[in-house]
């Protein structure tokens, strides 16, 4: 049996984040690393710990089962003098409302998002899908199939989460796993523009 190396697994880790871009799944780490996914957690841990000890300008998020290289928020002031412009942008009271129901009632549909706050809410739902905040998760097995929304990853990031359940908890969503379709697989008011990019207002 060959012998692992450590160091080089964590060096093919950093370089697999690097070369990226988007989050790197624990699986397909251990597909690349022929290790157990578990272990590639223990190592990508370890990249994580070393950056921060070292004040790198670099840093490892993690994002439920993945993770993603990102800059360090210590350094956003001098990115910012680099691209000469202000990196933020802010949610509206009704914007943040709606982003806190589907946050803790994720999978939901847009129906049941506008049940819950009383008025039509598409265009509010449409504006957070657009700022990437909030993304498809598949559809409901039900006549009409209506789309079920989720957080994204630009969520995660925006608002400093390693994963959703961090945040206090509610009660879970009232779809079952049996009832929702998968797709396949591939709160602040000031957001960075370095985690959310903001597309022109319509």
């Amino acid at each position: 049996m060959e012998k692992r190396c450590p160091r080089r697994e964590i060096e093919v880790i950093r370089a697999l984040l690097f070369a990226s871009g988007e989050p790197v799944s624990l699986k397909d780490m251990s597909k690349v690393l022929s290790l157990p996914k578990e272990i590639c957690e223990k190592l990508t841990l370890q990249i994580q710990k070393e950056l921060a000890e070292e004040n790198s300008g670099i840093r490892v998020l993690r994002l439920e089962d993945r993770f993603q290289m990102s800059t360090s928020p210590a350094y956003y002031p001098d990115i910012e003098l680099l691209y000469k412009q202000q990196a933020e942008i802010k949610l509206t009271d009704t914007q943040l409302e709606t982003l806190a129901i589907i946050t803790y009632r994720q999978p939901v549909t847009r129906q049941e998002i506008s049940d819950i706050r009383g008025v039509a809410s598409d265009a509010v739902v449409a504006r957070l899908i657009t700022m990437g905040l909030v993304e498809e998760a598949g559809r409901v097995k039900a006549p009409g199939r209506p789309v079920l929304l989720k957080t994204s990853d630009a969520f995660l990031k925006a608002f400093q989460l390693e994963r959703v359940a961090d945040l206090p908890h509610l009660p879970d969503s009232s779809h079952s796993k049996e009832d929702v379709e998968e797709e396949p697989a591939g709160l602040q008011q000031e957001l960075d523009m370095d985690e959310v990019q903001e597309k022109e207002e319509e």
